[in-house]
């Protein structure tokens, strides 16, 4: 018997879109024997030009514009901008598709989605096209497209946007509740995820994360950190924005240089890889509204640890 073929693909940034594309792939690997198919994982770079440039000085530095971006997805023209634009990025994600020629591709970057349901109705082909919403329930419209197969979405508003907003039929729309990551289910001791940060006394841990691309918002929080006087562990992820990463470190000295008893002891890790660890070593988890890190940090931290979303 033939094995079928799956194809996971997304952007080769390092945002929430490879985060949900890796939990896809990691679960589907796991059922490869058992179901017969073979799974295989791309990162493509989207042609995205000065749009994605834009985007990523206002998810960083200038949050509140996205009310503006999503007022404009409701615009009809926009749908036909991003439709046209399309077209120019269909190479590198046509190109995997040709080479592995799969039964199934999954896409968890909406422009590659929008892509490949262009080409393949241009062109005939006939694999089956999904494609992974994003966005619990902030959802903008162009994640949606008519062409496609099925849309894996969170919950129900996923359903009611998609139907209600879009268009969709219901037999188009699936709910999967969150896509988490398999390293997120390890057993992590606490102790042990503490020690490795650098915490060996019983003193509250919080974790400020801004995401995998980061956001200037989270230094804002620095002066106010200059007031505590109790003993507290503070754990910064910025993610790969530099910038801010670089403010969190002169903070940190100047919060030397100012306080000698030091009774904050602050980890400026930037970048992480093992967040299912670092998460399970501290206390608080707090973050601004969309990092998956809110969905898989609540395998780790499950028990009376509290998690705080804030804009």
């Amino acid at each position: 018997m033939t094995k079928k073929k799956i194809l996971v693909m997304t952007d080769h940034m390092p945002w929430g879109h490879r985060s949900i594309a890796r939990a896809i792939y990691g679960f589907l690997k796991t059922k490869e024997k058992e179901e017969n198919f073979e799974v295989y994982y791309a990162e493509v770079r989207a042609k995205l030009g000065l749009i994605h440039e834009m985007y990523m000085l206002s998810y960083r530095y200038l949050p509140v514009s996205n009310k503006l971006s999503r007022w404009i997805s409701y615009s009809p023209g926009l749908r036909k901008l991003i439709e046209k634009m399309s077209q120019g990025n269909v190479v590198a994600p046509r190109k995997i598709v040709e080479k592995i020629k799969p039964d199934l591709v999954i896409s968890a970057y909406w422009f590659h989605s929008h892509s490949l349901a262009r080409w393949r109705d241009k062109e005939k082909q006939k694999f089956k096209l999904w494609t992974a919403v994003s966005d619990p329930w902030t959802i903008l419209p162009i994640a949606y497209n008519s062409k496609i197969d099925l849309h894996l979405v969170y919950d129900r508003k996923g359903v009611y946007l998609g139907m209600k907003e879009c268009g969709l039929k219901r037999n188009q729309i699936l709910i999967t509740g969150w896509w988490t990551r398999q390293e997120m289910f390890g057993k992590f001791d606490r102790k042990e995820a503490r020690k490795k940060l650098g915490f060996n006394d019983g003193r509250p841990v919080v974790f400020f994360g801004g995401g995998s691309m980061g956001t200037y918002s989270l230094v804002r929080l620095l002066p106010a950190l200059m007031l505590i006087k109790d003993k507290v562990g503070l754990v910064f992820n910025t993610g790969k924005d530099k910038k801010s990463y670089d403010l969190v470190e002169r903070y940190v000295k100047s919060y030397k240089r100012l306080n000698k008893k030091g009774n904050l002891i602050i980890k400026n890790l930037g970048w992480i890889e093992n967040m299912g660890e670092v998460l399970a070593g501290v206390d608080i988890v707090f973050g601004k509204a969309g990092p998956n890190f809110l969905f898989d940090g609540q395998l780790p931290i499950m028990g009376d640890r509290r998690m705080v979303i804030s804009d």
